[in-house]
């Protein structure tokens, strides 16, 4: 899907050579004074002519463009000026001219340069006239504020986002505190870092920094100004982001309004804020408006450039993309066609953007049967774009791919097979590289574009596993490496070492970042792009090897949470006892030319005489997800005999863990929401009477849990439970939590257990932030699971705009005083996952949640649950104890009893689970009540 264009608001710069230095006396007959002017006349003239260059806005305002909407005028422009502006960077050295206007200069040149693309030659420029106002003793200049803001958007820009946060909270506050709040300078830094903070994922703090944009603009420079446009635009990027298109349509639709009075339809940010409309037109499916404003700004371009300008060729190509999504293919050939022949003929045939469009077209001949064209367009681009961009470039990996699914068309599976696996093993390079250090906001954008290329593999490996059984071991491997990628223990790693208070690990740490901010942005630029700016990309990746072996070395928190040694599935096999199976289950797209919506479930089964993971595939994966779990939950829910669910989830991967007592499972898709153990034979047995089913959240944990050392944590426990709610009585006291909590204490107590107890009023938020590794943590409260919401209506205490995007926002826990958390939006009361992920539980060996639905969460395909289960995990805990439905509270509290008088005496946490269930199955015999509850490692 195609990112929208984001728009910096950049302040207009400020003219140099105000004022001239008055020095008396003259030079060969000549006046100081006038060789001065002559001087300054002439830099003026040399920058006043570059600047004409531009689109007249391109000054106000930087623009941050998507990796799809690249337009060329600014890079022409910079090719027809750049020796204008070494001549005013050689000039400006001289003596002639005053530090302030040297400073002013290179700040001029600089936006110069950034509005070029030409990144590393701004960095140089820009940082040349920081150094010059610092100095100078000139930091209480008003320019000395603008490069400031100029370095955090230019950093923002390259990607370095850490070195961009700095520098705009410093431009923020030098600028409140020269100009005052109401300056346009202060609004345009305030807007900046609300962009920065967007794409960071800090949608809240985002939001309040764009709309303290909007209305200080909207006083000044004023409403109908384009930095007022501009923020609006900014606003709308955002809630696009968010999913609140309504609302996002609607003030692009005014900034577009705004803009086209004060900007005209010739300006290039004008055609670029239509484009974006056109974006998020598709993204919302409106495809027809979407053709309606290519239409409109492919006529500008023509009008304007002509039919030959590589913008006209680029819209044409968007066009190309749009009607594909359309299934409107009679138009799509002439148009890629066309566009082609603009990039050839403009840049030549070995072009990166020639070979982008060579690539769509291959692409179109493929999903039309037509191989031989499409070999012939695939195999031309690869040439160009190994040539222009190197071997191991995301976009040569996007082409290679693309040759194996055509590979993989044609029936060629072994040429398939290896072209898939040159394009993962790469993408793997790059995860082990740089993917633990990014925000989560960057991961996710990170992993947008790689996991399409492992579901295109498993699909793949599902078509042909039979012809090519190797496969499975492959595929199983890719799974260990990727599943469950998003969440992990990295961003707890970030928290500890930015909250350790010792200044050189943090320094040494935000120098790394930095580094592999860096490398992100670097890897996808050309090999002519890296040499033309002068960038030693070994140079840089050594650097930021260096910084993360100092890092190892200095800090075990660093090294338990960024460095971790590949897992293939031999490592597993190795791991497993000769009673032992593993079962991976895979959620699967079917591809057909396209991705289809026809969903497969596979299931890699591994025991340790097997010299390949079997493969096991369903492919009624849209009934399992539909019709046999609504069958499954009613037969629960209502305590009815199960005869289907056992054939359609789990039958046919039995067959193959046949003898096998422990089955290590790890859950993908649907499966996240059965308790395998619950599912019924036809003589009426369970799998709990059959199996050890022991439920994990990637198969590589089951290392971890056969070499685990016995635990040395001391016998200390905290009990949280009958908590407070509030005085309105919206949300049902628990009481019967108060007996449960007495209970696990009287019998912790008496193994020599040192207990802390929070109830009632002290059952709070506040408290159980302040938990600090106990080796069990029992909690018995109202837990809750809200399914993704709309609008602007709050949810448990949270928006619901900023819950629908973040799943770990829409489960949790409630606490003492939540009702006025609720209902009046009080700090402390509900707990959500999004929280418990920063709770202190790295020495923790279990969290038993005692109440309704904690095992519920958003099913993210390929990543698990979110919600409390994958929170309490990253946190640090070994295992919990948590439940997929709402439950019975006595057999709730019989469980409970049962499994903590078990796990003191057999000191086996999964023994003990499964001890406790069969003793209350004796007493209900219904799933319903024993099989409420699952335990995950």
């Amino acid at each position: 899907m195609n990112k929208l264009f984001v728009l910096f608001f950049l302040l207009a710069p400020v003219t140099a050579f105000s004022q001239l230095p008055k020095i008396p006396g003259s030079i060969g007959g000549v006046s100081t004074s006038a060789i001065l002017t002559k001087t300054k006349n002439a830099l003026v003239t040399q920058l006043d002519k570059s600047k004409a260059e531009y689109d007249t806005t391109s000054f106000n305002y930087a623009i941050s463009l998507s990796d799809n909407a690249g337009l060329y005028e600014n890079e022409e422009k910079w090719l027809r000026n750049q020796k204008m502006f070494s001549d005013v960077l050689r000039q400006s050295d001289g003596s002639s001219l005053t530090p302030l206007q040297k400073a002013e200069e290179n700040n001029e040149v600089g936006e110069m340069m950034y509005a070029s693309n030409k990144f590393n030659a701004a960095e140089n420029t820009f940082l040349s006239s920081k150094l010059i106002y610092e100095s100078n003793g000139l930091t209480a200049e008003a320019g000395y504020s603008k490069v400031l803001a100029n370095i955090g958007l230019l950093y923002h820009t390259m990607g370095r986002y850490s070195k961009a946060e700095e520098f705009d909270k410093l431009a923020i506050d030098i600028r409140k505190t020269q100009s005052g709040e109401s300056s346009v300078a202060y609004g345009s830094s305030v807007n900046n870092l609300g962009v920065l903070y967007k794409d960071l994922g800090k949608y809240t703090e985002a939001e309040k920094l764009l709309e303290k944009a909007i209305q200080l603009n909207a006083i000044n420079p004023g409403k109908q100004s384009p930095a007022y446009a501009i923020t609006l635009n900014n606003q709308a990027m955002l809630f696009e982001e968010m999913g609140r298109f309504q609302q996002a349509d609607q003030l692009l639709a005014e900034a577009i309004r705004i803009a086209s009075a004060e900007m005209t339809e010739k300006s290039t940010n004008y055609q670029r804020l239509l484009i974006n409309q056109a974006l998020l037109y598709e993204e919302m499916g409106s495809y027809s408006k979407a053709d309606e404003i290519y239409k409109k700004a492919i006529a500008i371009k023509e009008k304007r450039l002509g039919s030959s300008h590589p913008d006209y060729a680029h819209l044409l190509n968007l066009q190309a993309e749009l009607y594909m999504q359309m299934n409107k293919t009679s138009e799509v050939e002439s148009l890629l066609k066309k566009s082609a022949d603009i990039y050839l003929k403009k840049f030549g045939a070995n072009h990166p953007s020639y070979a982008g469009v060579l690539q769509n077209l291959g692409n179109y001949y493929r999903t039309q049967d037509q191989q031989p064209a499409a070999y012939t367009n695939l195999t031309k681009a690869l040439s160009i774009r190994i040539a222009a961009l190197g071997e191991n470039h995301p976009d040569v990996l996007q082409t290679k791919e693309c040759i194996a699914l055509l590979d993989w068309q044609a029936k060629k599976y072994s040429v398939a097979s290896s072209g898939f696996q040159t394009v993962l093993d790469q993408n793997m390079l790059l995860i082990n590289e740089y993917f633990a250090a990014l925000s989560d906001a960057e991961k996710a954008r990170f992993w947008d574009k790689m996991h399409p290329h492992f579901d295109h593999y498993a699909a793949f490996v599902a078509d042909t596993y039979k012809e090519l059984p190797a496969l499975t071991g492959q595929l199983y491997t890719y799974q260990l490496a990727t599943k469950a990628l998003l969440l992990n223990a990295a961003n707890k790693t970030r928290q500890q070492i930015l909250s350790s208070g010792d200044a050189s690990l943090i320094k040494e740490y935000q120098e790394w970042l930095d580094a592999k901010e860096s490398l992100s942005r670097l890897y996808s630029m050309s090999k002519s792009e890296l040499a033309e700016q002068r960038i030693n990309l070994d140079s840089i990746e050594r650097s930021a090897n260096s910084k993360e072996k100092n890092l190892s070395a200095h800090s075990a928190v660093f090294k338990s949470g960024y460095t971790n040694a590949p897992v293939t599935w031999k490592n597993i096999q190795l791991a497993l006892g000769t009673d032992d199976a593993a079962v991976e289950i895979i959620h699967i797209t079917k591809f057909d030319k396209i991705k289809t919506d026809t969903i497969y479930y596979g299931a890699l089964v591994l025991t340790k005489e097997m010299s390949l993971p079997a493969f096991v595939l369903l492919k009624n994966g849209n009934q399992l997800e539909k019709k046999y779990l609504a069958y499954y939950r009613n037969s629960i829910k209502n305590k009815l005999a199960d005869v289907y669910s056992y054939t359609q989830y789990w039958e046919e991967i039995d067959k193959k863990t046949s003898g096998k007592k422990s089955i290590f499972v790890s859950m993908d898709g649907v499966y996240s929401q059965l308790n395998i153990s619950t599912l019924r034979f036809s003589d009426g047995t369970y799998l709990l009477d059959k199996k050890n089913i022991q439920l994990i959240s990637n198969s590589k944990d089951i290392i971890k849990l056969k070499t685990a050392a016995a635990s040395t944590a001391a016998a200390s426990a905290v009990l949280i439970g009958n908590p407070v709610f509030g005085t309105a009585g919206s949300i049902a006291p628990l009481p019967g939590t108060k007996v449960e909590i007495e209970s696990v204490k009287t019998q912790l107590t008496a193994k020599g257990y040192k207990v802390t107890t929070y109830v009632q009023n002290e059952a709070s938020e506040q408290n159980i932030r302040k938990v600090s590794n106990p080796k069990i943590l029992h909690i018995a409260t109202h837990g809750f699971f809200i399914a993704e919401t709309q609008g602007e209506d709050k949810t448990m205490g949270i928006g619901s705009e900023h819950s629908a995007l973040n799943p770990m926002l829409r489960s949790g826990l409630l606490l003492a005083n939540a009702e006025a958390t609720i209902d009046a939006n009080a700090e402390y009361g509900v707990l959500t996952a999004y929280e418990v992920m920063n709770l202190n539980l790295d020495k923790t060996e279990i969290v038993v949640m005692s109440a309704c639905e904690t095992g519920l969460g958003d099913v993210k395909n390929g990543e698990g649950v979110y919600g409390l289960q994958r929170a309490f995990l990253v946190a640090g805990a070994d295992a919990l104890i948590m439940s997929l439905w709402k439950v019975n509270d006595e057999a709730t509290q019989k469980l409970m009893t049962s499994f903590y008088k078990n796990y003191l005496v057999l000191a086996d946490k999964q023994k003990a689970f499964k001890a406790a269930q069969a003793e209350l199955k004796t007493l209900y015999k219904e799933p319903y009540y024993w099989g409420a509850f699952v335990l995950i490692q």
